[in-house]
């Protein structure tokens, strides 16, 4: 499994996977137990997991091409770094080694491929909310001024996300991605949290 390790700004590390396969099967139970509306903060097995996604998604596990990119805050490793969700699987257990030296807290970001410039972006918007607090700051007070009750209910449907984390997402989707969802993002919105993030992070 190859996977390329960068530091891209302060407390942000990016990951980039050859093949998405292996990106989704190293984050699955990681990135559920960060957010999933099921398993946020909840010891579980993968078996678990497949079984309720499968529920979810009409019969069909389709989790490992679903996803493209992923975003979690290295708090989350603490618990699969504890022996808590043993037996890790192989690929849990090479992502763990490869922070094993990393010392305080930090985000990671991961994606796939080489032609990714969406999911990146929309995964570095996602890190900058975590670790700057004037980028979150600004980009909440401007998405609080628009309604947003029908992207909200769009990211719930999809399975993927918890309550807690629907601001994150949106100003994510606002930067990268926001013709995914069903709802229509205000185009003002969308400009004014796109402005924001450039005058945060220039993508090299």
């Amino acid at each position: 499994m190859e996977i390329k390790k960068k530091k891209i700004a302060d407390k942000i590390y990016l990951l980039r996977f050859a093949k998405q396969r292996d990106l989704t099967l190293t984050f699955v139970r990681i990135e559920a137990y960060y957010e999933s509306p099921e398993f946020k903060g909840k010891i579980f097995t993968i078996g678990q997991f497949k079984k309720w996604y499968t529920k979810e998604n009409k019969g069909k596990f389709t989790y490992y091409q679903d996803w493209t990119g992923f975003n979690v805050p290295s708090k989350v490793l603490k618990p699969f770094r504890k022996g808590y969700f043993d037996p890790l699987s192989e690929q849990e257990e090479k992502l763990l080694k490869i922070f094993k030296k990393e010392k305080g807290e930090f985000y990671i970001i991961a994606v796939y491929g080489k032609k990714n410039f969406r999911t990146l972006k929309h995964e570095i918007a996602h890190a900058l909310f975590h670790t700057n607090k004037s980028y979150k700051e600004k980009v909440t007070k401007i998405i609080k001024r628009y309604k947003t009750g029908k992207i909200k209910r769009d990211l719930l449907a999809s399975h993927g996300y918890n309550k807690k984390v629907l601001i994150d997402e949106i100003q994510a989707y606002c930067v990268a991605y926001e013709k995914v969802l069903n709802a229509n993002f205000p185009k003002k919105m969308r400009e004014q949290v796109q402005e924001i993030f450039e005058r945060y992070y220039q993508i090299k």
